[in-house]
């Protein structure tokens, strides 16, 4: 075959399989599953003979990716924070407010979307060809899922300009593929998913890519991360349309509040006509230069928010009241209702908080309650539907004593909870160990509640350190577990003894110490031994870190049984990964007030991240407590007040300077 005819008979087979893939998603196919495995493997053979020939969006880019045998962590080099969220009209015209005042503009213009119920995922292309798909994980670091996310049909490979570009989007499963799954699993004998995320977030995990092909995954593309230099958010909708992108059609310019309420209330109602599941709108500042201005708190951004759609209820009976112990010895009542079918699972558990709640709802045994599952992922009883008759009920009294334990329960004067004050509880022991090893600490996957139980019950472990004392022949003898789980729990502790400083400072469960503390306390530490040096007043002077944090941290390191905690791990070999901290003790900007403002080179968030490892503290608004003002090209109101306040104004390459202390602000 001469070289024009091979380029012509490629193209052609290219341009077949694109239009068969198309057809299949569509559950519309034209040509068998043989006839279809054919053509792939003429073009293969092919591509192999005349590789010069090879299309550069060529679908065997997809079809033929190598299937992972695991899926490696890969940090964000934007992180992606969730969104806060609003439960009412009400809670969106406040943060409206909110974000007006901050601007001091009359009127903010946003973009509303749909918030499609699936999983969040960063692309990175290079040269326009997708490099990279990773999973959001804990916001700083997700899984790489690149193979998985080539299978997506509606998901371009190639782009049409050769750009460096990452954008966000969402995997989800359209209602059809998911009852086409089900009714396949159900033929087969396998156990059915509940919903199509539940659906979505299993297909992604799988290491076959094949399966993952066939269940007809979708994405849709709602947000630039880096690459554009568009200065508004519906514009870079737009420019990733143009591109061929996916972009919901949904999506609508809201140039004032009217249109904003308007779309709220349409799709209230019409969001049951969608081919795919959504559970509320993202309302988003448009303008980008207002997005940087507002910034972000330590979990998520202030220009965003996520109103979520009115909660479904159903009506249960509640039976009893069981007491969960948590790792710091919080006893939390839990009720237990007849099973009842929400929001596409069977509900059957409903959190009750504290006591308090009980005595305020006025709850008794045998009531049927309102059971509502909003923006939460555990249900909760938000009201009493019928009260039972008294002779048919029974109160719900403060507990007595520990379930676990039998130690008598103490509610402290300034607290509402209930405790178990023995700090040797077998309960508090294993919610200690869970939390230990759990995804977003120290990820140690093969170790859950189970076997945990066991590990307690047989007195294997006392302390986080013994589980990297754990040898094969200690798991052997337990309960389902032969010689290659055994081996498969030893593997992945030992896979866990370098995790990132923060994830470690996360798994011991400092009080007040949540994920974000932890980042921040190991951003500005970098090592664990500089951390436990630290006393409450230096810690207290790190933003974002308050008195009670400050004060709570410093006990934490102080006490002799963590001191003894951390020997022991130290002894067992565990590492955690110290962080890189720049040290700039004659930065002009340590310690100084700043504002971005007007189109920078690089994106907001790289720049805030850079000046804050400076020690320098980012605003959203000019004012006299501010230092300076950095300002990108068409710089509007901030540097008007800039320069009426005569705050300094400094540029990229000044910013860039003192960053990297060629030199200082004389």
């Amino acid at each position: 075959m001469t070289q024009a005819p091979t380029a012509q008979r490629m193209q052609e087979i290219t341009e077949l399989i694109h239009g068969h893939n198309a057809r299949y998603y569509l559950s519309a196919p034209t040509i068998s599953d043989e006839n279809f495995d054919a053509l792939v493997k003429e073009l293969a053979q092919l591509e192999a003979s005349y590789p010069e020939s090879r299309d550069p969006a060529s679908p065997l880019l997809r079809i033929t990716a190598t299937p992972p045998s695991t899926f490696p962590s890969r940090s964000h080099r934007i992180p992606m924070l969730s969104l806060s969220n609003a439960y009412s009209l009400k809670e969106v015209v406040n943060w409206d407010t909110g974000l007006r005042r901050l601007l001091e503009i009359p009127q903010v213009e946003y973009v509303g979307e749909l918030k499609i119920d699936g999983l969040a995922v960063s692309l990175i292309y290079e040269r326009g060809r997708l490099e990279a798909g990773v999973t959001r994980g804990d916001g700083q670091v997700g899984d790489e899922i690149t193979p998985n996310l080539l299978t997506i049909a509606n998901l371009p490979v190639q782009l049409p300009e050769p750009i460096n570009l990452e954008v966000r989007g969402e995997v989800y499963l359209p209602h059809l593929s998911f009852e086409k799954l089900n009714a396949r699993r159900q033929a087969e004998g396998e156990p059915l998913f509940k919903n199509p995320r539940n659906a979505a977030a299993g297909t992604l995990r799988l290491l076959d890519t094949a399966e993952v092909r066939r269940r007809r995954l979708q994405i849709m593309i709602y947000a630039v991360a880096q690459g554009s230099n568009r200065t508004s958010h519906y514009a870079n909708l737009q420019w990733l349309g143009e591109l061929g992108f996916p972009v919901n059609p949904a999506t609508r310019l809201l140039p004032d509040w009217d249109s904003v309420k308007n779309f709220l209330e349409h799709w209230e109602s019409e969001r049951r006509h969608l081919d795919h599941d959504v559970d509320g709108i993202v309302l988003k500042a448009n303008s980008l230069e207002g997005q940087a201005a507002l910034g972000m708190t330590a979990k998520s951004p202030r220009w965003a928010v996520a109103f979520k759609f009115t909660a479904e209820q159903a009506v249960s009976t509640l039976r009893e009241i069981e007491i969960g112990v948590g790792r710091t010895g919080v006893l939390t009542p839990v009720a237990l209702l007849d099973p009842v079918e929400l929001n596409g699972t069977t509900v059957s558990r409903a959190t009750l908080h504290n006591y308090d709640q009980i005595e305020r709802l006025q709850l008794r045994l045998g009531d049927q309650v309102l059971v509502e599952k909003g923006g939460e992922i555990i249900p909760k009883i938000v009201a009493v539907h019928l009260p039972a008759p008294v002779s048919e009920s029974r109160p719900i009294d403060p507990p007595i004593a520990c379930p676990a334990c039998d130690s008598l329960a103490i509610q402290y004067l300034d607290e509402i909870d209930w405790r178990c004050p023995n700090p040797d509880c077998p309960a508090q022991l294993q919610e200690r160990l869970l939390h230990f090893v759990s995804r977003r600490a120290m990820d140690v996957d093969a170790v859950g509640p189970a076997l945990l139980d066991q590990l307690l019950k047989h007195r294997l472990v006392r302390s986080a350190a013994d589980l990297y004392r754990l040898q094969i022949e200690d798991l052997t003898p337990l309960e389902r577990m032969g010689f290659k789980s055994a081996q498969n729990v030893v593997l992945a502790i030992d896979q866990s003894r370098q995790r990132p400083l923060p994830r470690f400072l996360h798994a011991l469960g400092i009080p007040h110490v949540g994920e974000k503390t932890a980042q921040l306390l190991a951003r500005n530490y970098g090592s664990l031994e500089a951390l436990q040096q630290a006393d409450q007043e230096e810690l207290g002077v790190i933003h974002e870190i308050g008195p009670v944090i400050a004060e709570s941290v410093a006990c934490y390191f102080r006490s002799t049984d963590t001191k003894a905690l951390l020997q022991e791990l130290w002894d067992a070999g565990v590492r955690p990964q110290e962080l890189q901290v720049q040290q700039t003790p004659d930065s002009p900007l340590k310690g100084k007030t700043m504002v971005l403002t007007g189109t920078l080179t690089e994106p907001r968030d790289v720049w805030q991240q850079r000046l804050e490892d400076a020690g320098a503290r980012i605003s959203g608004s000019v004012s006299k407590k501010t230092d300076y003002v950095l300002a990108g090209e068409k710089a509007g109101s901030k540097l008007e007040k800039a320069e009426k306040l005569k705050v300094s104004v400094i540029s990229e390459n000044q910013a860039r300077s003192w960053l990297s202390g060629s030199s200082n602000n004389e």
